[in-house]
């Protein structure tokens, strides 16, 4: 066991790898403070927005449950579309690996797991592969608008922004277009939520090092966050080793730009989910408080259970 990994983790059978627990947030602490608790037993790091006020920034530490390990990591300002986002993810995923973790898993603060951390342990230690991610096509997923024009994430949302891709729509028109770096020939996308080993995070980061100017590319593109992951995997030896599949139960409603929220009357479907984590949860805690009872309740009467 690595010297800097917490000595709580002998806890996990001899067989259990060691999870990583990569966390986006930028608001709401308490909701922060018992999405931490659920993972107890893996390693939490966090990132939270510099956006966030120095105040919520303290609370979110304050809500850190008694007697675990979470890491903090270097605060960057995050932007909705934006490249920081991508930039956060590596900085949670360098500081994972440098701990030693074996396997790691991006979530947001808003997520929740619907297994319990030592199920989804002993899923892990029992795969074969070396990661679950929601990679698509074009054909399956449209995203030539995010990176066939430029789109500086300084600009998003503001009115030069909005002139600035009307101008390139009207030239795009004429047959003029942006092309991807040699090293990233097609462009996938996806959820921007994943479990990978730590392999696979080694590799994606040194096709990074290797390839800056794809992180150039990426940089000027909207929501890479659904597209960097999934390109730069599928140009590495593991592309074949991932499932295209990232273990997430997630709805969507037509037209809507945000995930539906669960509800309570929602619950016996997260249950009989085989997804490890459901996306996405209201801060006030009331179905999260209600998905704990459910899945005590179920742990206690099968403590073999496990996802399938």
């Amino acid at each position: 066991m690595p010297a800097r990994w917490p000595t709580w983790m002998a806890t996990i059978t001899e067989q259990a790898p060691r999870l990583a627990w990569l966390i986006l947030a930028h608001d709401h602490p308490q909701q922060l403070g018992r999405l931490l608790k659920r993972l107890a037993g893996g390693r939490c790091y966090v990132h939270v927005d510099a956006r966030a006020s120095a105040q919520t920034f303290a609370a979110m530490q304050a809500a850190v449950p008694a007697g675990m390990d979470v890491q903090f990591i270097a605060r960057r300002p995050c932007y909705w579309g934006g490249f920081s986002l991508v930039s956060a993810t590596l900085d949670l995923m360098r500081a994972a690996l440098a701990d030693g973790c074996a396997w790691a898993t991006l979530l947001s603060g808003a997520d929740y797991p619907l297994q319990t951390h030592t199920d989804i342990a002993r899923f892990l230690a029992a795969q074969t592969t070396d990661g679950f991610i929601d990679i698509r096509t074009e054909a399956q997923f449209d995203v030539r608008y995010r990176w066939q024009t430029w789109h500086p994430q300084s600009w998003h949302g503001k009115p030069i922004g909005k002139l600035w891709q009307k101008l390139q729509r009207a030239v795009q028109r004429l047959g003029w277009r942006r092309y991807p770096p040699v090293a990233v020939p097609q462009i996938f996308a996806g959820s921007q939520w994943w479990t990978l080993s730590a392999p696979a995070c080694r590799a994606l980061l040194a096709f990074c090092e290797q390839h800056p100017e794809v992180l150039r590319f990426f940089a000027r593109t909207a929501v890479p966050d659904e597209m960097f992951f999934q390109s730069v995997l599928m140009q590495t030896s593991f592309a074949p080793r991932v499932l295209r599949n990232n273990l997430r139960l997630i709805r969507w409603q037509d037209g809507a730009w945000s995930p539906y929220t669960w509800q309570d009357g929602d619950i016996p479907e997260l249950l009989a989910s085989p997804a490890l984590l459901a996306r996405k949860f209201a801060p006030d805690g009331r179905v999260t408080t209600a998905l704990d009872q459910a899945l005590d309740g179920i742990r206690n009467a099968t403590p073999d259970r496990q996802p399938s």
